[in-house]
């Protein structure tokens, strides 16, 4: 079942917390999880990488602290390593603490550097074996994952990360599927706003309060 993301279907805005709640701790820890569900909001989005051996977990870097792949260890090693004393979280695991704490997660496919299909497949299984379709929102820069997520799951619910503005919306919009876009909060402007709302779309805001100098 798809989630209701319009403001002037659900009458308000609704909020969600970065990397679980990575202001108040480790980024896609427990610790951040589990903070981001008590501060009350909407939806708390996290990172989904794969092992080796195709074990779906919590982490944003493609890389560890020593330098190796994540994508290149497996999930043996893995689970004994921690990041500032935080585990990394098995996607397994989280999707049952969010059905049975009625929690919306964003889950961040780092699809990047694996052979295609392989994370999505994985997480699809996952969301089937923990029946959590109704309480995940997926997301990505990878445009054509996102399109195949909805040609074999239609009433799953998706956004597109895009860094920059578009041309052109409706047919970007159309091609993808999406339920949602992401904007980076100090490049978008209301038209862009007004484009992507005149197609049934809702938006995102996200990098709030990061300088664009940065990038």
């Amino acid at each position: 079942m798809k989630k209701e993301l319009l403001k002037s279907k659900t009458g308000r805005v609704l909020i969600e917390s970065h990397r679980g709640a990575e202001g108040l701790a480790p980024e896609n820890s427990w610790a951040a999880l589990k903070l981001g569900g008590e501060s009350g909001a909407d939806f708390l989005e996290m990172d989904v990488q794969l092992s080796r051996d195709g074990v779906a977990f919590l982490r944003h870097n493609y890389t560890l602290p020593d330098g190796q792949w994540c994508s290149s260890v497996p999930w043996a090693e893995l689970k004994k390593m921690t990041i500032q004393n935080e585990p990394f979280p098995l996607l397994e695991d989280v999707l049952v603490w969010a059905r049975e704490g009625d929690i919306c997660l964003s889950l961040d496919l780092k699809v990047g550097f694996i052979p295609e299909r392989c994370l999505v497949t994985e997480v699809l299984r996952l969301l089937n074996r923990t029946q959590t379709q109704a309480h995940v929102m997926l997301i990505s820069w990878d445009h054509i994952e996102l399109l195949q997520i909805k040609l074999s799951h239609p009433d799953l619910t998706t956004r597109a990360l895009i860094r920059g503005r578009l041309v052109e919306y409706a047919d970007f919009l159309k091609r993808t599927r999406a339920d949602a876009v992401s904007f980076t909060y100090g490049v978008v402007r209301p038209s862009d706003v007004e484009q992507v709302h005149h197609v049934g779309v809702a938006v995102n805001l996200s990098e709030i309060g990061v300088l664009i100098s940065k990038w």
